[in-house]
């Protein structure tokens, strides 16, 4: 990682291997293992994309490679028992639910009694120990609490029947179909369990997977790319300050978000943070805008996800 004291000594160009995803560079190695920091020299790091995981975990178990990158959740113990193998997790961002065009008088997603049913119906807790195997960390905020301004948030509870209350309540005693659920691609089991989930409190969804680019293309387009209503498992990478994800993914005319969301009470408040100077204002700022998001439920934080990668 930066900072750690790395240094690339000689990258080499591009050989000629089976994919343009190989590359062999030279550089002196710090290999950090639970405990320790190992300085390692190596003459030759070879990096191959691998996109199935099965196979990843085969060429571990085979010896054919010493470090494998992401380890699905349904793989992690199998790994966790290989000879000499290490689990090396990293804690990284948030999973969080969008609700695109919740502001629409006709999406159900409007009431906010309705983004409150399917908060309560997500069981962050057996979703972070079936995809990380408990390594990830459920969190009641979907902006990382170890940055600057994030406020921390206590956990979002479970409760199918107050989830079905409030659903009857706002006027689907029955439920309703959601046209599309899209998780972030590759987790589609992440989105799997989502729909379940919210089909034990009546919320009946399909999922929608997509390349990678595509899924990311489609975000760029906006509020037209996801008509009619629907739900949207994000993942964020991690970063300095509470504002990369607010500006990011949730700000009218964000990177992310586009028009997709446009709460314009918050994006005042946000455009109040940019120009202040003040540090105590903009920390009160932060917090509002925060408060704001999660006590409505504009966004549903799911668990923190943690990249389990294994030596």
């Amino acid at each position: 990682p930066a900072g750690e004291g790395e240094e690339l000594t000689d990258h080499g160009l591009l050989g000629h291997h089976k994919t343009l995803f190989e590359e062999v560079i030279r550089v002196p190695l710090l290999l950090r293992v639970p405990g320790q920091l190992t300085r390692v020299n190596v003459k030759q790091l070879v990096m191959v994309s691998v996109p199935e995981a099965a196979t990843r975990v085969a060429m571990l178990e085979r010896g054919e490679a010493d470090i494998i990158y992401n380890v699905p959740g349904e793989l992690i113990a199998k790994v966790g028992k290989l000879p000499g193998a290490t689990l090396a997790p990293v804690l990284s961002g948030s999973f969080f639910l969008e609700f695109p065009g919740f502001q629409d008088p006709k999406n159900p997603f409007r009431d906010k009694r309705v983004r409150e049913a399917v908060s309560l119906a997500i069981d962050r807790r057996a979703m972070n120990q079936a995809e990380t195997a408990g390594m990830g960390k459920v969190t009641g905020n979907w902006i990382n609490d170890d940055v600057q301004y994030a406020i921390e948030w206590p956990e979002f509870p479970r409760n199918v029947e107050k989830a079905k209350q409030l659903l009857r309540e706002a006027g689907y005693p029955n439920g309703f179909d959601v046209d599309w659920v899209t998780p972030l691609p590759a987790f589609y089991s992440r989105g799997e369990r989502i729909i379940a989930q919210l089909r034990e409190v009546g919320i009946r969804g399909r999922l929608q997977t997509m390349e990678r680019g595509i899924f990311f293309q489609r975000l760029q387009g906006g509020l037209k790319e996801f008509p009619g209503t629907q739900i949207i498992l994000h993942g964020v990478r991690i970063a300095g300050s509470w504002s990369f994800w607010y500006e990011a993914y949730f700000k009218c005319g964000g990177f992310s978000s586009r028009d997709r969301i446009c709460v314009k009470d918050l994006d005042a408040k946000f455009e109040l943070y940019e120009r202040s100077i003040n540090p105590a204002e903009r920390k009160k700022l932060a917090d509002e805008i925060q408060r704001g998001i999660l006590e409505n439920y504009y966004l549903v934080p799911v668990f923190r996800h943690a990249f389990v990668n294994a030596i």
